[in-house]
């Protein structure tokens, strides 16, 4: 049956060639749209978890709860001991990294040594010069690079690119921070500039410096001391796996408190975070999937509504066909049957063209990308300037689904007429032919 089915398709493109077109097209619609805003969210986690939270992160709860501020005096003493912890109690798959989040006044000297400008800037602290740290790559530090040269020894101090630009620095100019240690004095340091890096992001550009972990230790009296130790899981690990994880972690957390390092302060709360729990990431999450079921509905909806009136259209060119096969003994159930099956290999066949063409061009969008950083470059949202898409097989399940059961959904639905007319009346329309 399926080879006659195949034969009347082909040989008969008016009653199958537009079903078949509104099925791709919704297909490649779907799954283009979903795979874009799957890019572009997966890229807003990314780069936020990359530059700021990690998809888990262990911090002192005094300092989370005024990180704004950057209080260093709120920091986690004995990094070795939690750091220990953190890799024999957390799963295995995660990296954990320890951070120090910093602020200060950026002092840039005049030939004479004396202040040519000043500006306030957010660091972070990672471990650059440690070779066998993975931060060098998980930042991306070489591919950034827009002038100079990576670390190579201590007290040397990479910055965005449009922060120098400000500034009107230049590869090898000392700059001196000036900010609070850990004490609470007055900390002050002089670093020389290496290198500027694109972030790709326009609010990291313009306002942040990267030094070594060990560097800032030394500048903010915090040896052994950080502020974050940032937990970072491979790139297949979905963003709702993170909570089972981060849950799994603050249950041992609790025997952990119950004989704390002795460094600790008294009133020292470290808490465990996901990425989710952070920048309200939860409830654009939240809007995000809603987002998603939306649209799926949507486009289901429209796809069954034009193949209904296609198949209204269809059936009435065909209604002396079905006369006929009526006349020859055909019940009405089993011509339903055969008008669905006719249907779901057009479905099947539409859903296969729209995977390959809006897979082509996912895949296109997430290996080139299109470059946004204008666009938001005044918003201060932490968002890649390129934007991706990301092929995502979730995103072909939700388009293929849908084009199969509009395509089923719009034929049923039009042939229902069969019903409300009579078999003299659909034969007489084969002999008015």
């Amino acid at each position: 049956m399926i080879r006659w089915i195949l034969k009347g398709i082909l040989r008969d493109k008016t009653r199958s060639l537009f079903p078949f077109i509104v099925v791709t097209v919704g297909v490649t619609l779907m799954i283009f749209m979903l795979g874009f805003m799957d890019g572009i969210f997966g890229g807003m986690l990314e780069i936020t978890a990359k530059l700021d939270t990690g998809q888990l992160r262990f911090v002192n709860q005094p300092f989370y709860n005024e990180e704004h501020l950057n209080p260093l005096d709120r920091s986690l003493a004995a990094q070795s001991q939690t750091l220990r912890w953190l890799q024999e109690k957390g799963d295995p798959r995660i990296d954990w990294a320890p951070r120090i989040r910093w602020s200060a006044i950026l002092d840039v000297p005049d030939e004479k040594g004396e202040t040519r400008s000043q500006t306030p800037i957010i660091g972070m602290a990672v471990a650059m010069l440690d070779p066998d740290s993975p931060e060098r790559e998980r930042l991306g530090l070489e591919p950034s690079l827009v002038e100079g040269n990576l670390p190579s020894r201590p007290m040397e101090m990479l910055m965005g690119f449009k922060l120098a630009e400000t500034l009107e620095l230049k590869v090898g100019d000392t700059v001196t921070l000036l900010g609070q240690n850990f004490d609470g004095g007055m900390a002050t340091d002089n670093y020389r500039v290496v290198g500027f890096l694109r972030f790709g992001a326009s609010a990291m550009d313009k306002k942040m410096a990267l030094i070594d972990l060990v560097d800032a230790q030394r500048t903010f009296y915090m040896e052994d001391m950080v502020t974050d130790i940032l937990g970072f899981l491979p790139r297949g690990v979905n963003y709702s796996q993170f909570d089972p994880l981060k849950e799994d972690l603050t249950a041992h957390l609790a025997a952990f408190k119950q004989n704390p390092p002795r460094e600790w302060a008294h009133d020292d709360e470290p808490i465990i975070l996901s990425i989710l729990d952070q920048r309200n990431l939860r409830d654009f999450t939240l809007k995000f999937e809603l987002i998603r079921k939306v649209l799926v509905g949507i486009f289901t909806f429209i796809m069954v509504l034009v193949l209904w009136n296609a198949g209204l259209l269809n059936g009435v060119h065909r209604y002396g066909e079905m006369g006929l096969l009526l006349a020859m003994g055909e019940t009405h159930g089993k011509l339903m049957v055969l008008m669905a099956m006719e249907a779901l290999v057009i479905g099947l066949l539409g859903s296969a063209a729209g995977c390959l063409i809006g897979g082509g061009i996912v895949y296109y969008l997430q290996e080139v990308g299109i470059n946004m950083g204008s666009l938001f470059e005044q918003t201060g949202m932490m968002l890649s300037d390129v934007m991706r898409a990301q092929v995502n097989y979730n995103a072909f399940l939700f388009a293929v689904i849908p084009g199969v059961l509009a395509s089923l959904l719009g034929n049923f639905i039009a042939n229902l007429a069969i019903y409300q007319r009579s078999e003299a009346n659909l034969f007489r329309e084969l002999e008015a032919g």
